[in-house]
């Protein structure tokens, strides 16, 4: 009878584990939906990225919402209305355009998130890089677009081209999966995308080739030490403890 009594025990202290168990199990679930994960993503997300997706979710939502999902004409690269009607923010928002809001829209800014994000987390350190970076791509962008003619009213798509260019150089060497169809290395991808660009709209990729053109000259003056941040741009993000505060908590990442 003793036996058979410790034998209980010994099933019942056996089932609370097994609760014990289920509960942790549980736990390690909790709160995984489709929210709680782009909660989570955009907690992590560096300051700059988020004020740039942010801003791209804020507009297309905004022209979805109040202009028929079409975007107001104020908002488009036009230099002429920049300097005579002094609309200065045009060179700036027509970064933030990758379509009318809809699931292609989700699916590229999604993708530009992805690559920005992974490149600001690097710069961890030192920030003022990235921002030097951003600043370099978007103003050759504006010029390039300017002299060769281009008739392009925005700028996204050629400024994820530059981001995935210099993603592609960082991650060099390394495999990464396509849709997960096939693997090429990482460099190969920009030119994935070009031809894709040339494919499916049967034009030449010019937008795509602008922005591996800057992508390559900014890797390339890296390289050789000759493009460097302004000490006033250093400073700016110095002097803000607070900011800084959020780019050393990302130094776990690469510890």
């Amino acid at each position: 009878d003793e036996e058979d009594d410790e034998e209980e025990e010994e099933d019942e202290e056996d089932d609370e584990d097994v609760i014990e168990d289920d509960g942790v199990a549980e736990a390690d679930f909790e709160g995984d939906s489709l929210k709680a994960r782009a909660v989570k993503a955009w907690s992590t997300t560096p300051p700059m990225t988020q004020a740039y997706v942010g801003a791209s979710l804020a507009l297309t939502l905004g022209a979805r919402l109040l202009n028929g999902n079409v975007w107001p004409e104020w908002l488009y690269y036009e230099w002429k209305a920049t300097f005579k009607k002094l609309q200065l923010w045009r060179p700036l928002t027509s970064f933030l355009f990758y379509g009318p809001f809809g699931v292609s829209y989700l699916l590229t800014i999604h993708f530009v998130w992805t690559y920005m994000s992974t490149l600001e987390k690097l710069a961890y350190a030192e920030p003022w890089e990235f921002a030097m970076m951003m600043v370099f791509g978007a103003s050759l962008l504006l010029v390039g677009v300017t002299l060769l003619g281009m008739n392009s009213r925005f700028l996204g798509h050629n400024l994820s081209c530059f981001l995935v260019y210099i993603w592609a150089r960082t991650f060099e060497g390394q495999e990464v999966s396509v849709m997960e169809f096939f693997n090429i290395k990482a460099e190969l991808l920009p030119w994935y995308f070009a031809a894709q660009t040339f494919l499916l709209e049967q034009e030449l990729p010019l937008s795509d080739l602008l922005g591996i053109a800057i992508g390559h000259l900014f890797v390339w003056t890296r390289q050789r030490d000759t493009l460097r941040t302004p000490h006033w741009l250093v400073s700016l993000f110095r002097s803000n403890p607070d900011l800084m505060a959020k780019y050393e908590a990302m130094a776990d990442e690469f510890s």
